[in-house]
């Protein structure tokens, strides 16, 4: 089922309260928040988020991103076992080199508004369906710094509705949590700005992508 709250801010992002986020749960001090809709299906939509190496073409708040490694031996058993359950379209997609993959996976991000590299390791990745709403869903957690000075998680969903026309699209949901005693000084406006470019340019390319 999707755990996205009804209520997130359309078209733009916003530093808004504490979402609940799946590994580091509720509380903290607050979340950066934005949903679009996406003219085309979701697997489409995860598909350009999951590809770390298109990011220079479309994401400008983090134009570039690698694959640092798989998931460590200790998640090697949850990781065979997350990509056992995920459907066949998904296994085919994570089993490309250097895309994003099983929980346990190190990624490196270089966002636009920090000097130096964010290491994040993968914590969700999986495909959802209660027979109403269908979609994807991935997260990600920032590894490196002492939980109680700072800590984050970033949720994406990909929720695909069948509009009256039969035409396809997504509801793309995000939002990202920061807690710990340096999360009073993360620079909220750069935030905004950041998960607003990255919001609209993946809507733009994945929409170019269909037509």
């Amino acid at each position: 089922m999707s755990i996205a709250p009804a209520d997130l801010p359309i078209d733009s992002a916003k530093c808004v309260p504490p979402i609940p986020v799946p590994t580091l749960g509720a509380g903290g001090v607050f979340a950066v928040a934005c949903s679009t809709r996406i003219a085309a299906p979701a697997l489409a939509s995860l598909e350009k988020v999951l590809d770390l190496s298109s990011y220079g073409s479309w994401n400008t708040f983090v134009p570039k991103a690698s694959l640092l490694s798989a998931a460590t031996s200790t998640s090697t058993s949850t990781s065979t076992e997350t990509e056992t359950a995920l459907p066949a379209e998904l296994r085919a997609i994570v089993s490309r080199p250097g895309y994003v993959s099983s929980p346990g996976a190190r990624i490196r991000f270089h966002p636009d508004m920090s000097p130096t590299a964010v290491d994040l390791e993968v914590t969700a990745l999986e495909a959802f369906d209660d027979g109403e709403v269908r979609g994807y869903r991935v997260a990600w957690k920032a590894v490196g710094m002492p939980s109680f000075l700072l800590r984050s998680e970033r949720v994406q969903e990909f929720v695909e509705h069948v509009l009256p026309d039969g035409a396809v699209e997504t509801r793309y949901a995000c939002w990202e949590t920061f807690g710990g005693v340096l999360a009073y000084l993360v620079p909220r406006g750069q935030l905004e700005s950041g998960f607003g470019r990255w919001m609209d340019g993946l809507k733009k390319v994945v929409e170019e992508a269909g037509r």
